[in-house]
């Protein structure tokens, strides 16, 4: 748990009533097994007696870090202390040489919070980095604390400061750029060097912290690790992190994919899952329901990941007894399992993610002031990302999400995703060709290949060859049409969820399509139809449209926009749109039919179940045993129970199964087919069951 402890000091009776000693006794009874402690917060203010900063006046004359560290050793809970770097109030005020200069209009995306309140200070400043390290010694010289988070390690905008400057012009021999362009070598060489300055930050915080405790572990939080390029937090950053962990308040569908980001991301496992007991930060009276805490914490545990409950304080210091209630029959809901978590995650399906596409080609010539395009977490990788996840969660695919961390290891996976990556390096590129060369199978989409991580695009796709398919040119319609081919016929039917065409809407900000010429070697299974008048989107005096409301498909074309194609010993299929990132149900069913196309052999596991339930699996090979979960996440309580889900899990290589458990309840019934799969029932499912398939060896 982490007691948030966000309060100024300017009225005496903020924090009056806060009792260190307490608030860990409540922290113990609420089934924590581990406590976060704010020795320092957005407020700038010290809760230790600080020499370099300044102390909350409610704190004067005594230590309640002191205080909180001893009692929670008392009561065996270890301690990870909590300082917040560029967000710091008592620093921006003191120091005004310190503060960040905003390039961007708003540094703040909107939404609940008030962002006059923040007080922002530049990380290349070299006198408030001296003061971030001088604070880091005073935290880990006086207290026997047992791991350490930094907040906040990312730019709130472009920073126009001397400092910043002055470094880009170093480290790239220019100023910085005031236009954005992501085909310009300049601007490409600019924003990897905002990357690299957080990267070089992360691992000096890390490494001044082990200077003075070697065996402590460091983390930093991971919360805008899939932001646009604003944030400036690039995967290269989790160099200075032992495990990852972060706050997050997007919901389901977040959940999902960050857990297992991180689960593969992570430098060691588990990664941690935060998230309040609030329905977010702003609203501090509205809480979340028992079953949506218990919901939540349960994914992590269906995901390996540990979970951090925050617990925000009054300003008098005080906790509304209900959030420790609450707190606690989630935890309650989750420790039987917790000596079942961890293994390899069983993933037959890679779907990558690419850290040099957080942005958007439709952000070219805007100028610098204005920032990224949309909020924080809209750009076309991760709606196309995101959509993915969804896709194979509904379908109960065994899927998980990787990087370039793991571009050594595609072997083990039997399919890789690339969901309109926008940007890519000749690492990357190579990987992927000897990946499907030597036999693996590849789903890519629009963008994928196109342009080079540095700014250089040329005429074709880096993969053409793959792809069996050539760019021509992008679409600049609003919507065009796919029509499957006969050939993508299932049981006599078209996927698409009864549906003729499949309608793909194009907003450069989320989701698009582009145009491939019709000389291919590959085989086509979908071609291109287009509304009347396009690219024109229509007008009252214009005769470029067909119909007043919409946008039907009028001009049928040869031209491919679905192609699948043999390369080496392996098989791709690329779509010119990103048809993952749409939200349809049609969408959703071409989507899984592709994938299926390429996936020539059984699932490791499978699920004949509402798309609200997840099903993981992790294989335990020392214990012998393969842990298997099933959740229900729907997205409004309260939680309907889901009755009768037939199920399959396949055992590893070389093993045999030889019972299944249900955790909580014992033995359950189970058959095993002449393949050694083993098929069996969960009668209800209401929120949560872990299976344990036992196996052994054979030869």
């Amino acid at each position: 748990m982490l007691i948030d402890t966000q309060i100024p000091d300017w009225d005496p009776a903020f924090l009056a009533n806060y009792d260190p000693a307490g608030m860990i006794d409540q922290v113990a009874a609420a089934g924590a097994d581990g406590v976060m402690a704010y020795f320092q917060s957005h407020v700038g203010l010290c809760n230790w007696p600080t020499r370099s900063g300044r102390q909350h006046a409610a704190f004067a004359g005594r230590d309640p870090m002191a205080q909180t560290v001893a009692h929670a050793h008392e009561r065996g809970l270890p301690v990870c202390a909590y300082y917040s770097v560029n967000f710091n109030n008592w620093a921006w005020r003191e120091h005004p040489d310190w503060r960040l200069i905003p390039a961007f209009s708003s540094p703040f995306g909107g939404g609940l919070l008030v962002r006059e309140r923040y007080g922002l200070c530049c990380l290349n400043n070299p006198d408030y980095r001296d003061f971030l390290l001088t604070q880091t010694d005073e935290i880990t010289a006086g207290y026997d604390i047992d791991a350490f988070f930094f907040d906040m390690i990312w730019w709130m905008s472009v920073c126009l400061c001397d400092h910043c400057r002055a470094r880009a012009r170093a480290e790239t021999g220019e100023d910085i750029p005031e236009v954005i362009d992501w085909l310009d070598p300049a601007w490409c060489r600019f924003q990897a060097a905002r990357e690299r300055w957080i990267s070089e930050l992360a691992a000096l915080l890390r490494e001044r912290v082990r200077r003075a405790r070697p065996g402590l572990q460091v983390y930093h939080n991971f919360a805008l690790g899939l932001a646009n390029w604003g944030r400036g937090v690039s995967f290269s950053s989790v160099a200075g992190h032992d495990f990852l962990g972060g706050d997050f308040y997007g919901g389901r569908d977040e959940q999902l994919v960050i857990s297992r980001l991180m689960l593969n991301l992570s430098p060691s496992r588990p990664a941690e899952f935060m998230t309040t007991v609030g329905a977010n930060l702003a609203e501090h009276e509205r809480l979340k329901s028992t079953q949506e805490l218990t919901v939540q914490t349960c994914a992590a545990a269906a995901s390996a990941a540990a979970f951090l409950m925050i617990a925000s304080l009054d300003p008098d210091g005080g906790v509304n007894p209900v959030v420790f209630e609450r707190i606690s029959a989630a935890f309650a809901r989750t420790a039987p399992y917790q000596d079942y978590l961890g293994g390899e995650p069983v993933e037959d399906i890679a779907v990558y993610c690419s850290d040099a596409s957080k942005m958007s080609f439709a952000e070219n010539g805007r100028s610098l002031s204005e920032g990224p395009l949309g909020g924080n977490f809209a750009y076309p990788h991760l709606a196309a990302l995101q959509g993915a996840c969804r896709k194979l969660q509904a379908a109960h695919l065994p899927f998980g999400v990787i990087t370039r961390k793991q571009l050594d290891e595609l072997a083990r996976y039997r399919l890789v995703v690339l969901p309109n990556v926008l940007r890519m390096d000749e690492g990357e590129v190579a990987a992927l060709r000897a990946y499907v060369a030597g036999g693996g199978r590849l789903y890519a989409s629009q963008y994928s290949s196109l342009t080079l991580s540095d700014g250089r695009r040329g005429d074709d796709f880096m993969l053409a060859d793959v792809f069996g398919c050539h760019f021509r040119v992008l679409e600049d319609g609003p919507v065009i049409h796919l029509k499957p081919l006969d050939r993508l016929k299932a049981a006599g039917r078209m996927p698409l969820a009864g549906q003729r065409f499949l309608s793909h809407w194009c907003d450069g900000a989320a989701r698009g399509a582009l145009r491939l010429g019709e000389d291919i070697e590959g085989e086509t299974l979908a071609t291109l139809s287009l509304p009347y008048g396009y690219p024109a989107s229509g007008s009252v005096d214009g005769a470029d449209w067909a119909s007043i409301h919409s946008s039907p498909p009028w001009e049928h074309r040869a031209t491919p926009v679905v192609v699948e194609n043999d390369f080496g010993r392996g098989r791709a299929i690329y779509a010119a749109a990103d048809i993952e990132a749409g939200d349809s149900a049609a969408h959703g069913a071409l989507f899984i039919a592709l994938l299926r196309r390429l996936l020539d052999q059984p699932s490791s596991f499978e699920a004949e179940a509402h798309p609200a339930v997840w099903m993981t699996a992790f294989d335990q090979p020392a214990a012998g045993r393969l842990v298997a979960s099933l959740l229900n996440y729907q997205c409004e309580p309260p939680m309907i129970p889901i009755e009768n889900i037939p199920f399959v899990l396949r055992p590893p290589a070389g093993r045999r199964f030889t019972g299944l458990r249900l955790l909580g309840e014992g033995a359950a019934a189970y058959r095993l087919d002449d393949a050694g799969a083993l098929y069996a029932t969960a009668r209800r499912l209401d929120d949560f069951l872990m299976y344990v398939a036992d196996y052994e060896a054979y030869s």
